[in-house]
């Protein structure tokens, strides 16, 4: 009786904190959702473009997740490529009975695209799109520190480590990996120690872990708190642009199989407009790309062996936990200027079977274009998709959505 009445206030206390702390999360979406995020097409809207606001937070990609009219691109800088054949005006357009949510932008890899995922309670059954090139893999050492501190962040981090839907093993792969490139950690020496602890085998570093837990919940919290506030800056700014109207959609899907045919031929024709040289290159890039020291100057590349492939499985793995149904998009090199640069050819259809081979083997899609290396208008300069391209992937993507 003592022990209760001396301590029972200071543990129901301390019940009531962390019991307010493990409540916030539900509490910031809920209130993001009705304040700021209640009008119709808004979270649409927002995903037309890249935003930071989105990289570095969590809560539009979380609403975006759960918005059954949204489909969710993965990717990096070829997301903004593709002029209006890019998906973001194809079928905003079109009414397809989905809006495109761009969660990338230059320079995101495999990892980012893991941290921005794992983090998430939303994806079982959800259908999503991933882009790639082959570049990624160029780096024998993958994703370096000024990347990944550029596009993810601390919230990504204490979020994928509490989330209940992943395996400790995976977690502690992951903690591993993000020790390796810390840059995201300089500014919180309290997560860079939580990872460090976690991945300690031993007895003594389990109970520190769970010991430190309440701290890495508040922490997390207090993030989750600053992201919803920038949510709402990012939906003034949306509303004050005309430009990226929030918009109605539709009730109802248009078909409209029987225009690809046309789209792929606009596609062509304004190609022909832009491109006039003969290495497949916008004609506004060419002297960028060929520039004195160019030619034969990637003889030596090699897209083998990299830690991207670590990383791109270890993304698959959480997807196959996390239960989602991903399209994989396989974005070739440009093969014009590849053989300019003496780019082997046999190293790029490795790469090609390699990375097809580890989609599959996880079970999931892959929409392969690997065979359009050749193809005029397909790219628009060495690795990021044109206007034929983006045609074409559009085209994989509404039957991907379909089926």
């Amino acid at each position: 009786m003592m022990f209760v009445r001396r301590f029972g206030p200071m543990l129901i206390g301390l019940l009531f904190f962390y019991g307010t702390i493990l409540g916030m999360k539900p509490l910031i979406e809920y209130t993001s959702n009705f304040l700021w995020l209640k009008q119709p097409g808004m979270i649409e809207a927002i995903g037309m473009k890249a935003r930071s606001e989105v990289m570095l937070g969590s809560l539009l990609q979380t609403k975006a997740l759960v918005t059954p009219d949204v489909l969710p691109f993965y990717g990096s800088s070829e997301l903004g490529t593709g002029f209006e054949f890019n998906p973001t005006n194809v079928f905003s357009h079109r009414h397809a009975g989905f809006t495109p949510f761009i969660i990338g932008r230059g320079s995101v890899q495999s990892f980012v695209n893991l941290l921005n995922l794992a983090g998430q309670e939303n994806l079982r059954g959800r259908k999503m799109i991933f882009t790639f090139s082959p570049d990624w893999f160029a780096e024998r050492k993958g994703l370096d520190n000024e990347h990944l501190a550029m596009n993810s962040s601390p919230l990504h981090i204490y979020q994928v480590m509490l989330t209940p839907d992943l395996s400790a093993e995976l977690k502690r792969e992951i903690a591993q990996r993000i020790l390796e490139i810390p840059e995201v950690l300089k500014d919180d020496p309290f997560l860079q120690n939580y990872l460090q602890t976690y991945i300690t085998p031993g007895l003594w570093s389990k109970m520190k872990v769970l010991a430190d837990w309440p701290q890495a919940e508040t922490e997390c919290a207090a993030l989750e708190l600053q992201d919803a506030i920038n949510v709402r800056y990012v939906v003034n700014e949306v509303k004050s642009q005309e430009a990226v109207p929030v918009f109605q959609k539709s009730k109802q899907a248009e078909p409209y199989d029987d225009t690809w045919d046309k789209l792929l031929t606009q596609s062509e024709q304004r190609g022909k407009g832009l491109i006039t040289n003969n290495l497949n290159i916008l004609d506004s890039l060419y002297a960028k790309h060929t520039e004195l020291g160019t030619k034969g100057s990637w003889s030596k590349l090699k897209l083998y062996p990299s830690k991207e492939y670590q990383d791109f499985d270890l993304m698959l793995r959480v997807l196959q936990q996390k239960g989602a149904k991903p399209l994989f998009v396989l974005i070739p090199a440009n093969g014009r200027w590849a053989d300019y640069a003496g780019f082997n050819p046999q190293e790029r259809k490795d790469y090609y079977r390699r990375i097809r081979a580890i989609i599959q083997e996880k079970g999931f899609s892959v929409a392969d274009f690997s065979f359009r290396e050749y193809e005029p208008y397909f790219m628009q300069d060495t690795w990021h998709l044109g206007l034929k391209g983006w045609a074409e992937v559009d085209k994989a993507i509404e039957q991907y959505v379909k089926s």
